[in-house]
């Protein structure tokens, strides 16, 4: 194309330079007829050769610009095609930004909002309707300290770095929730212009996790106080044994009164023992009938000292008739742990008399568990808060924010609910609601104590146990009763007993954890090789709530003596397999 214009150019001035130079010739050659005649032919021959070359040139042109206005239509057609693969690219990022469940925002170095999506929208409290331009800021819903860790990370993303970190934020209804969040660089011609923000809501994982943690923590305390509840309940034991030996006694009244009080204390300790282990105890996440009364009995001796330190008083308002409930023992004190110590901050924040109320109640197909207190109640805006994770009104270092939290979760993992009632200035009763189970029925009442009864020499009973205080303690009691006692260590010294020993005993009692031959294989070898006397086996334990010991427990299917136990129990027991 470059080519043929060149020579088109070319020919079109030869030709106009001929027709120039023959006019010029016409004009001053001789006026002989025969020279204007041959001048004239030239003349007529230049203005021909110019003619054909402009037809020419016009032609060319006419070709060119045909092939001009295709190029530039194809030109047009690819530049309309990219503009249109550009807005469907565009229009795909903004439909999967608005699908995305997660807070997508892109930000500036000084922290305004240049686009987000819809979750970012509905994630934070304060935000401009819809419509107005951006340029908000993205701490217009955080606190000063959290604002200050925002800024922070904020500064390092436009200095490069990717950034991850947790903040708390406000919901759209004001209350508080943990984000996670992402920050990344977005570079434009090698400059960092803008940062990718991608935020989620991690509130709920978080509680989970705090409640994970604190079974963790729960579950290696049960470890702990396993290990020491053995050593703790038997000298308890051994020491209300011989006391309540001692009073069988003919003696004054301060003397009596003074071994009671012995007695009296000694079987506290076991209950303090045995309301730890229930605590400690997580379980795992079995569940089973749990007696809501003995839940709130245990957890009040929990806390019963350091609330009356407070000068608090607390009434246990117990419905007797109230039914259990099909639930995780472990997780139902917890909850009512965690009510309690609820209570007790608010009432710290008023001044005396303070009172809280501990309460249990069947309503329809439900049991009601209530802990109300007299301190300043909540606030109706704060109602549906304060089951949120991390949120507090305490002041900085009073608790974690996760209290309540937990508890909600619990109920509601147990198909029940909670909520609170309260009138600013007159205290709060927070109420949890679980499903009464089906198999619950009323609880009987319990039967009147029995009179001592007469002492029963032909009543033969073996003891096993390897703590040799506690073993003496026993048989020194059912002798004074008149029983024909015997003691050993294990399970394999009491086989050898039994080999030996005509007629075999009436009852035998023994200890679950033992040196050598344990309850468990103590059992299954009775009933291989004494079938009849494996029906005659009473339990004495300090943890009942041993995944292991209540497995074996509940194999075995006959009493079960918690240790430090009454001896005119243990009296009461005997008598009773013995008859049957």
């Amino acid at each position: 194309m470059l080519l043929r214009g060149r020579l088109s150019r070319s020919l079109f001035a030869t030709s106009a330079l001929s027709l120039a130079a023959a006019v010029v010739a016409y004009l001053i050659a001789p006026h002989e007829l025969w020279s204007r005649a041959l001048i004239a032919g030239l003349l007529v021959i230049a203005g021909g050769l110019l003619g054909l070359q402009v037809v020419s040139t016009l032609r060319a042109d006419r070709r060119y610009a045909t092939l001009l206005e295709r190029e530039v239509a194809a030109q047009t057609r690819s530049l309309m095609d990219s503009l249109a693969a550009t807005a469907a690219a565009e229009h795909n990022v903004r439909s999967l930004m608005e699908a995305v469940p997660d807070a997508i925002v892109v930000l500036d170095p000084e922290g305004r909002v240049l686009d987000q999506n819809p979750s970012a929208r509905a994630m934070v409290a304060v935000h401009p309707p819809p419509g107005t331009p951006p340029g908000h800021s993205a701490f217009e819903s955080l606190d000063r300290h959290a604002a200050a860790h925002v800024r922070t990370n904020l500064d390092a993303a436009f200095r490069g770095e990717v950034r991850r970190f947790e903040v708390p934020f406000t919901h759209t209804d004001g209350g508080m929730g943990m984000r996670s969040v992402i920050y990344a660089p977005v570079r434009e011609g090698g400059k960092i212009r803008k940062v990718l923000a991608l935020v989620r809501d991690v509130s709920e994982q978080r509680r989970t996790d705090a409640q994970l943690q604190q079974a963790e923590k729960l579950a290696a305390m049960g470890q702990l106080v396993s290990g020491v509840a053995h050593e703790i309940n038997n000298p308890a034991a051994i020491i209300s044994g011989f006391a309540e030996t001692l009073l069988l006694d003919d003696m004054d009244e301060e003397q009596r009164d003074m071994v009671r009080m012995i007695r009296d204390e000694a079987q506290r300790i076991g209950r303090i023992t045995s309301n730890l282990l229930a605590f400690a105890r997580s379980g795992g996440k079995e569940r089973g009938l749990v007696d809501l009364n003995d839940i709130v009995q245990r957890t009040f001796a929990l806390r019963s000292y350091y609330l009356t330190t407070l000068n608090i008083l607390v009434k246990l308002d117990l419905d007797p008739d109230s039914p259990r409930t099909w639930a995780n023992g472990s997780e139902m004190q917890q909850l009512l742990l965690n009510l309690l110590i609820n209570a007790e901050q608010a009432l710290l924040t008023v001044p005396p008399p303070r009172s809280i109320v501990l309460r249990t109640r069947t309503v329809d197909q439900n049991v009601l568990l209530q802990c109300v207190d007299t301190g300043p109640g909540v606030a109706p805006e704060l109602r549906s808060k304060i089951f949120d994770p991390f949120f507090t009104t305490k002041p900085e270092g009073v608790g974690t924010g996760l209290g309540l939290s937990i508890c909600y979760g619990i109920a509601r993992d147990h198909g029940g609910s909670i909520w609170v009632d309260s009138t600013p200035g007159a205290g709060a009763t927070f109420t949890v609601s679980l499903p009464r189970d089906p198999r619950a029925a009323p609880r009987p009442a319990a039967p009147p104590p029995e009179p001592a009864a007469a002492p029963a020499p032909h009543l033969k009973v073996l003891v096993v146990d390897d703590e040799v205080g506690l073993r003496h303690a026993v048989v020194s009691f059912l002798e004074r009763r008149g029983f024909a006692a015997l003691g050993v260590g294990d399970g394999r010294e009491a086989l050898e007993t039994l080999g030996r020993e005509s007629p075999p005993p009436d009852v035998i009692v023994t200890d679950v954890r033992m040196p050598g031959m344990g309850g468990r294989e103590f059992l299954a070898r009775l009933r291989a090789e004494h079938p009849q006397l494996a029906r005659r086996l009473v339990f004495s334990t300090g943890d009942t709530f041993a995944p292991e010991t209540a497995a074996l427990l509940q194999e075995a299917g006959g009493a079960v003596l918690v240790k430090p136990f009454d001896f005119s129990q243990l009296e009461t027991v005997i008598r009773a397999i013995a008859a049957a």
